[in-house]
């Protein structure tokens, strides 16, 4: 069922996934995303008509349009305030683009997911930026890790409240990357992991304060302006946890378990778990937006 969404409301990536049977070599599924209201009760389904994994969602805040990004189908799909689909968002390429964010003007960077396929003489671009009420799109060459497997890129990404600072990392890297979006060239790392490190970079969100907290796979950390980390939080089981997202109000943030479908709301202030959420479903749970 879909229905319009509502101020405060929770979009959940829930591809509708076989998770009896998991070949994350071939993980694949029915487009979904999971509406829930500000309690995390279910009001209804999303459905992208895409046969792959959504893995990334925004919400334009001009237009409260929601985006979904669905690398596996090189597809982003777009669905109005009345939860309607409105078919793919055709200013961007037909590429893995997996992680999408917004500045208050309606602004957007999408990053490009993986190189899987990508030809070694025509690499994509990276990072897109651009306007859909303008109409205009800009690649942009930012530096990655590879991640964990190697061919990662920009998979998960946090707009700085200036606007202008993109943190984002390649999932299970070493480095959260920082990028100027205005002066169009890259920054100092923010944090960079010891090889040795059992923790992962995945996804960033950033603080008002100039904090930023990051999920690492077992837990959370929050690392402080100068790149040091200031409190690591750990959470039970002791993997996956691979989404992290502020909330609007900034005083709690979601953490997002993919291999269990677990979802828990932490206070920015000591990071308390408040609330835990189940989908049922394993393999599945990835991005959240929260309804402006």
């Amino acid at each position: 069922m879909t229905v319009s969404l509502q101020s405060g409301d929770i979009l959940l990536a829930a591809t509708d996934v076989d998770d009896r049977h998991v070949d994350l070599r071939n993980h694949s599924g029915a487009g979904r995303i999971l509406h829930l209201d500000a309690g995390l009760r279910p009001k209804g389904e999303l459905r992208t008509g895409q046969t792959g994994l959504v893995v990334g969602l925004g919400i334009d805040p001009t237009s409260g349009w929601l985006y979904a990004c669905d690398p596996g189908s090189q597809t982003v799909t777009v669905f109005g305030t009345d939860g309607a689909c409105r078919g793919i968002a055709s200013l961007l390429p037909r590429a893995r683009i997996g992680s999408i964010a917004f500045d208050a003007e309606g602004r957007f960077v999408a990053g490009l997911h993986s190189r899987i396929g990508e030809k070694p003489e025509a690499p994509a671009p990276r990072l897109y930026a651009g306007s859909f009420a303008t109409g205009q799109i800009e690649p942009l060459a930012v530096e990655i890790d590879g991640g964990r497997f190697g061919f990662h890129c920009v998979t998960h990404m946090s707009l700085a409240p200036d606007g202008r600072t993109l943190f984002y990392v390649s999932e299970g890297g070493r480095r959260l990357m920082r990028y100027d979006l205005l002066e169009r060239r890259q920054l100092p790392d923010l944090l960079r992991l010891a090889p040795d490190d059992p923790r992962g970079t995945y996804g960033p969100a950033a603080l008002p304060d100039g904090r930023v907290l990051m999920a690492t796979g077992a837990g959370a950390v929050l690392i402080d302006a100068d790149g040091r980390i200031e409190a690591e939080y750990t959470a039970e089981p002791a993997r996956g946890w691979s989404r992290l997202t502020l909330a609007l109000d900034a005083r709690s943030w979601f953490l997002s378990n993919f291999v269990e479908g677990v979802l828990e709301q932490r206070s920015v202030d000591g990071g308390a778990v408040q609330r835990r959420h189940d989908i049922e479903r394993r393999y599945s749970l990835s991005g959240l937006a929260e309804v402006p």
